[in-house]
């Protein structure tokens, strides 16, 4: 059951100047400060706009939204192909040809973004002037600091430095703003996420499940340390949530069973920290990764486009049942080399002869654009696709959950201190949790430290870490260029350093505005 409506009345895009996703957000009408308090006169009227910063998130599904198509951030890396440059030009930025005019999720992430902190300043600027109690007010406030923090960090992962705006602007200071250092940007993040730490509850503010907590803010904050190489801060926030497990293991924690994690009929279980809330049946509110990621064959009705096709990296990548991987294992069958795998093979990806598809068994033929393996991760197998010609369903997108916490608690361990008792314990409750043999003692610190790579490759297929892990890992270059499909490069790809590290500044916005500055190599 889906939670609170993300809904905002036609009266305030007006009032406070929402403009459509592609325009700049610098490039806004100037805002009349008379008409944006004009709007705010009630509770309602706060928590309507509150609502419209989630709205940033879904989007049409060519329109685009913020966090569009989130798993074909997979595409990007050695886990997937995708079909089309035409979905937002990610392929385009796999093969390394993206430039400040790509557009599609380049544009996507900065646009929707802004827009996001734009909603976000206007309501932190007039949310006081209701008459509201400093309880509610404070509660308002930690719920959108989360939510501005949130787009922040996503921003400055992918573009370095960023214009740091935490006002309202006119248009002719919009029209002047320069991109902040990324140290700087960092600090205003874990200022906001520090007072969404202090001011929101384990339970999210009016019981609306999809609004953020206590333990979302801190997950941002460890994910987000531990990309910039802050093992101590990120082990830290990691063990806070931890201890919030131990102490409220009803309502954080893993769940048993992986696919149980993404299970349609189990959503908002306590391992999800923060996700984006989908309605079936609207187009623009429902998620379209049921139509882009199921089996086809493609264009018949009922089934999905395949549009993402697995790699051979990533089918490879899932070692066998006792734990060794394909090449080491008495468990490996040449002439069944996919059969007696780590469970999470069959829960992330649809197997010729092996898994099953509205009740056949899968094959070459079900796989629409995906000529051998498909997605099944995020796929509710139940699900009606393209009901009405809506192609979207109500399956949740999970951004932050707490198999993620262990492994970066793991992670950031083993960094400062070597593979202790603590990295084992916590690294072992996520593999062993899927079904895996737990690992021995005895491991170098460099020998864990490929073990956590290898892990959070087989755990977290298209939720969108492969391409930061990648990177962060100085990986990057020597993986994403080796993917194949049956053996064959399918499509040619590079992965320049360090230009490609970070995204590039879009060139309209320059073009607008040409205090902001150019991101190295492009």
């Amino acid at each position: 059951m889906k939670i609170f409506n993300k809904y905002i009345l036609t009266g305030l895009v007006v009032l406070i100047g929402f403009s459509s996703c592609d325009k700049d957000f610098l490039q806004r009408t100037p805002l009349d400060q008379g008409s944006v308090e004009g709007f705010f006169e009630t509770q309602e009227d706060v928590i309507r706009a509150i609502n419209g910063i989630y709205d940033v998130f879904q989007g049409s599904i060519w329109g685009g939204s913020f966090y569009w198509m989130h798993q074909n951030f997979d595409i990007l890396t050695d886990n997937g192909v995708g079909c089309c440059p035409w979905e937002a030009q990610y392929t385009t930025i796999a093969e390394g040809q993206h430039n400040p005019g790509t557009g599609g999720i380049i544009n996507f992430k900065w646009d929707f973004g802004y827009e996001g902190i734009f909603r976000a300043n206007s309501v932190l600027e007039n949310m006081g002037n209701v008459g509201l109690d400093q309880g509610t007010l404070t509660q308002y406030e930690a719920e959108v600091r989360f939510l501005r923090g949130l787009i922040y960090q996503e921003m400055t992962t992918l573009f370095g430095d960023l214009p740091l705006i935490t006002t309202v602007l006119t248009r002719d200071e919009g029209l002047e703003a320069t991109r902040a250092p990324k140290a700087q940007v960092l600090a205003q993040i874990y200022e906001d996420l520090d007072f969404a730490e202090a001011n929101l509850d384990l339970t999210p503010n009016n019981g609306d499940i999809g609004r953020p907590t206590k333990q979302s803010a801190i997950a941002v904050k460890a994910r987000l340390k531990m990309y910039n190489g802050d093992w101590a801060g990120a082990a830290a926030e990691a063990k806070k949530i931890m201890d919030l497990s131990a102490a409220n293991p009803n309502l954080i924690g893993l769940v048993d069973n992986y696919i149980d994690v993404f299970s349609p009929t189990n959503e908002n279980n306590k391992e999800v920290l923060f996700d984006i809330q989908y309605t079936g049946g609207t187009q623009g509110e429902g998620n379209f990764m049921q139509v882009a990621l199921a089996p086809g064959p493609e264009g018949t009705p009922g089934n999905g486009w395949g549009s993402i096709t697995p790699t051979d990296q990533l089918a490879n990548a899932f070692y066998m049942r006792d734990g060794l991987p394909a090449d080491e294992s008495p468990l490996f069958d040449a002439d069944n080399p996919y059969m007696n795998r780590d469970p999470r093979l069959y829960d992330n990806l649809f197997v010729p002869g092996i898994s099953t598809w509205r009740g056949e068994t899968f094959d070459a033929s079900l796989a629409g654009f995906s000529p051998y393996f498909a997605i099944r991760k995020w796929v509710d197998p139940e699900a009606t696709i393209g009901e009405n010609g809506c192609s979207c369903n109500e399956t949740n997108v999970i951004l932050y959950r707490y198999a993620d916490i262990l492994m970066i608690y793991a992670e950031s361990m083993n960094e400062l201190n070597g593979p202790t008792d603590e990295v084992y314990e916590a690294l072992n409750a996520v593999v062993t949790r899927a079904g895996m043999p737990a690992y021995e003692p005895g491991h170098s610190q460099d020998e864990m430290r490929e073990v956590i790579h290898h892990e959070r490759h087989v755990e977290f297929p298209w939720e969108g870490t492969r391409y930061h892990d990648l990177i962060r890992w100085r990986k990057a270059a020597e993986t994403i260029p080796t993917v194949t499909l049956f053996g064959e490069s399918l499509d040619d790809r590079q992965f320049i350093t360090p230009k490609h590290y970070l995204w590039p500044v879009p060139q309209k916005e320059i073009d607008l505005n040409p205090n902001l500055s150019q991101n190295p190599g492009y």
